[in-house]
């Protein structure tokens, strides 16, 4: 049984650590951390915690009252907002921004002060004030260690609430996700993990990785996980305090939606282990975008076209659409999207688009992105995401300019192809200059008849060793003498005559490194390779599409 301390005869309770200006709205998330730094629990009844506003004196008012309870030696209390998920107690109104004073009180002794900011009365402060600062906490570093100087004993520090600001043994985990344009299905992706060393000894830790895939959507009200999947994580060294280190996860993404934890164990930690999760979708989900008009002509808007192909009706009421910027801007929906159906995102739904059927879902988009029309240093012009109220990726795009080549003339996807997602687009051919809200007027070529393997596509063919180079395996089949090979644009111009022999049926193997007949680098886009089979006569010709991505 553990001996109760009198507070009359020893002070043991100390503030810890205050966030009184948090980064956004200040309203349930500010608190105040208290610590038992005694041996022995201590009794709290009689214990008070007051705040001030350092503006004038004597202005002391309590915003906790303790009860009966006790709290353990080492333990902490956290006096908080409805917002703290930590609090143990809850504060009555709010704490003031500096220069102002919180303090602890039994029975009219002061246990502890602390003040912060440019404070005239010495009330309010032991010594010299902490700093006045905003978006953290003051924090004691070391945790418990009072000096009786406010300015020695605290400094800014992220937020951590229940837990010790200077733990021995304590790390924090980052995940880094990959970009979602570039989440290509049966690809080995790279995931930054990152591991940093709050503590004040070294850290020896270990990081577990799993991986589940996801059978139902949350999209769907419904969260359905397969079993996980262990990947192996990467070796990480010991970090000296204040260290950091990061590693890449390598994960060999297949076709879907993934749900990826990651979580640092720390043996003896003072501080719970760090878990980090994710969601990773390779491919596009049920709602995808179609069509892309990126440069109106004057006077009119700006829209994207997106379809469910989901079986059942799917409400796009509070998803986000980001551009390149990453700012995400809200979408508001009047009701739900029909399995097939389509819809047309836009700043203003009454504003007029031409040829657009009349019943078609209208969309708002607020704030609008505003399409770049001109491709930066990285080809292109602009990143699309789409996600769903969850947060989850349901469509990523680039596109490039070029693509569209004129203005009032929107660009299409070409197909709904997983392999090459956010690549294979093309102008529209409709005389138009546009297809929103029906059937897009430029497709993919039809499915391929002999077997074929095109590795990787997309690739990406600029000069790192990596991916630089599409292999294409096929085998000439009986009765065949030869073949012929060429790369078209998406306008039916040849750019590279690739490859060909009369030398019999049997595999070929060759590779295109990206470039066009003259060897100068072709642009990122879709490109179609177009075979034909050699005999006495030709066959008709067979065509596939590959995406080309420069980086």
């Amino acid at each position: 049984m553990l001996r109760v301390a009198s507070l009359a005869a020893l002070v043991t309770l100390v503030v810890n650590e205050v966030l009184y200006d948090p980064v956004g709205v200040d309203a349930g998330r500010e608190f105040v951390e208290i610590l038992n730094v005694s041996a022995s629990a201590v009794v709290l009844a009689g214990v008070e915690l007051q705040v001030a506003d350092g503006s004038r004196p004597g202005s002391w008012r309590v915003a906790w009252s303790a009860s009966s309870d006790s709290l353990a030696p080492g333990a902490l209390l956290v006096v908080g907002g409805d917002s703290v998920a930590t609090r143990s107690q809850p504060l009555d109104g709010s704490l003031q921004n500096g220069p102002d004073a919180v303090r602890l009180m039994s029975r009219g002794q002061v246990l502890d002060l602390l003040g912060y900011g440019e404070l005239e009365f010495a009330e309010y402060f032991e010594d010299a004030p902490a700093p006045d600062v905003s978006g953290v906490s003051l924090a004691r570093v070391a945790d418990g260690r009072d000096t009786d100087s406010n300015a020695s004993d605290f400094r800014a520090s992220a937020p951590s609430p229940g837990r010790l600001n200077a733990p021995p043994r304590a790390g924090a985990l980052d995940l880094i996700e990959p970009d979602p344009t570039r989440l290509w299905p049966y690809r080995s992706h790279e995931i930054e993990l990152r591991v940093r060393n709050l503590g004040t000894e070294p850290l020896e830790f270990q990081v577990e990785t799993l991986v589940w895939p996801v059978l139902a959507e949350p999209v769907l009200d419904v969260l359905d996980l397969g079993p996980p999947r262990v990947l192996p994580a990467p070796h990480f060294p010991a970090l000296a305090p204040g260290d950091s280190a990061t590693r890449a996860l390598i994960w060999p993404a297949e076709l879907g939606l993934w749900r990826l934890r990651a979580s640092l164990q720390v043996a003896e930690a003072d501080s719970s282990d760090n878990t980090m999760s994710a969601w990773l979708r390779c491919g596009a989900g049920a709602v995808l975008m179609r069509e892309i008009l990126f440069a109106p002509m004057t006077g009119e808007s700006e829209w994207i076209e997106v379809t469910n192909r989901n079986s059942r009706a799917l409400d796009l009421d509070r998803w986000t659409l980001a551009d390149a910027t990453g700012r995400g801007s809200r979408l508001r929906a009047s009701h739900a999207l029909a399995p097939g159906a389509y819809a047309i995102l836009s700043a203003d739904t009454l504003a007029a688009i031409a040829a657009l059927p009349a019943g078609t879902l209208r969309v708002a988009v607020a704030p609008w992105p505003a399409l770049n029309n001109s491709d930066d240093d990285t080809g292109f012009a602009d990143r699309i995401v789409l996600r769903d109220r969850a947060g989850i990726v349901q469509d990523a795009i680039v596109y490039s300019a070029a693509w569209g080549a004129e203005r009032g003339r929107s660009i299409e996807r070409l197909t709904d192809d997983p392999d090459a997602r956010g690549l294979l687009w093309s102008a529209c051919k409709d005389r138009a200059g546009s297809t929103p809200g029906r059937a897009n007027s430029s497709t993919a070529p039809p499915a391929w008849s002999v077997e074929l393997d095109l590795a990787p596509n997309p690739f990406s063919p600029n000069g790192d060793g990596n991916e630089d180079l599409l292999l294409v395996a096929f085998e000439v089949p009986a009765g065949h003498v030869g073949f012929e090979i060429g790369i078209y644009d998406t306008t039916g111009r040849r750019r590279r005559m690739l490859a060909g022999d009369r030398l019999g049926p049997g595999p070929r193997r060759l590779t295109w490194d990206g470039a066009d007949d003259a060897g100068a680098p072709l642009v990122t886009g879709a490109y179609v390779l177009r075979l034909v089979l050699l005999g006495k006569r030709e066959s008709p010709a067979q065509l596939r599409t590959v995406g080309l991505v420069r980086r």
